[in-house]
């Protein structure tokens, strides 16, 4: 009897310490997701009304690539490169969907884009997403131009850069036209990107009357594309007279990747590893008291070998003019 009460109060305690420590392993878990929640929250939303604000925007943007060797030049553009979009802006995130201006008298590329990026002190982080479907085939040899509706580009990438001596920097200014700049910045950044872009087709993307200008590694069917690298930069904001200002940028980065290309006949990871990358970008604007204009003009480019005497590129050029409202204004200037 002794015994059998001796293990009662001992189950007892082993369940009161396993409840206590369920209770605390909770209360733990509750305490890490609201510091998550509170840390997302701070760093992508900005709950002051007075900096959010929506626009519209009409562009131009051709995302492109290009095959080459010693001998010939094959260039892969969208051909209908007209394109209308939405977007928020807040003194922390920017985020922009295009939709396309089809034409329909002649063969369209699908395409899907989505843009955006996010501020948060001196850190600047930029964003991209896109999927092309159909693509006009340019050459170096005769000039003249096919279009291929089988062949898809999906692209993605990141790029960061810490910004050392700007603050604020007042990038709501340069991004969302949210508040008057006061003074001229210019300053210096250091970061990193990742990337991911596959093109396919379900032939060889090399049109088949230009196939004695390259050799077997070079008639992909597939490729993919894995980089990370570092990138550096310079960024300037000036202020002009009334209420207009002017943004530019200049980046260059060097990095890694990892690829895979597959052909009619055989599959092979291409071993150059090297990445280089440059992007840069104006932007010229106005700001009124709640409403704020800006036209941009952006390009960067990717550069990597294939090996066998092969070349590829990937390139982005975007021209933009925008028209934003601020939801809710100031009783004072900001």
């Amino acid at each position: 009897m002794a015994i059998c009460s001796i293990t009662i109060r001992r189950s007892v305690l082993l369940l009161f310490l396993l409840i206590n420590s369920l209770c605390f392993a909770q209360d733990l878990y509750v305490r890490d997701s609201v510091k998550s929640t509170n840390l997302i929250d701070s760093l992508l939303i900005d709950h002051d009304l007075r900096n959010w604000s929506v626009r519209l925007f009409g562009n131009i943007r051709a995302q492109g690539f290009k095959l080459s060797n010693d001998e010939a030049t094959l260039t892969y553009i969208p051909n209908n490169l007209f394109g209308v979009g939405v977007g928020i802006a807040t003194s922390k995130l920017i985020l922009d969907i295009t939709f396309t201006i089809r034409d329909k008298s002649t063969e369209n590329t699908d395409r899907f884009d989505l843009r955006g990026g996010f501020v948060f002190n001196q850190n600047i982080i930029d964003f991209y997403f896109q999927i092309y479907d159909g693509f006009n085939v340019k050459n170096s040899i005769n000039s003249t131009t096919v279009f291929r509706e089988d062949i898809k580009s999906i692209a993605g990438g990141i790029d960061y850069l810490y910004l050392f001596n700007a603050g604020e920097y007042s990038q709501r200014v340069l991004r969302s036209g949210l508040k008057n700049q006061k003074r001229n910045i210019f300053s210096f950044g250091l970061g990193g990107f990742v990337l991911y872009n596959q093109i396919s087709g379900d032939s060889s993307i090399i049109p088949i009357e230009f196939d004695p200008y390259f050799n077997e590694q070079a008639r992909i069917k597939n490729i993919t594309n894995y980089g990370i690298g570092v990138l550096g930069g310079l960024v300037g904001l000036f202020k002009l007279p009334s209420n207009f200002y002017i943004g530019i940028s200049a980046k260059a980065g060097i990095g890694l990747t990892v690829k895979n290309a597959e052909t009619e006949t055989l599959s092979y990871n291409p071993g150059n590893p090297m990445l280089y990358k440059l992007k840069g970008s104006i932007l010229f604007g106005y700001k009124w008291s709640r409403f704020y204009t800006n036209i941009s003009l952006r390009a960067s480019t990717n550069m990597s070998n294939i090996d066998f005497g092969n070349n590829g590129s990937f390139t982005q050029i975007s021209g933009k003019l925008a028209l934003g409202y601020r939801i809710k204004g100031n009783k004072k200037s900001l």
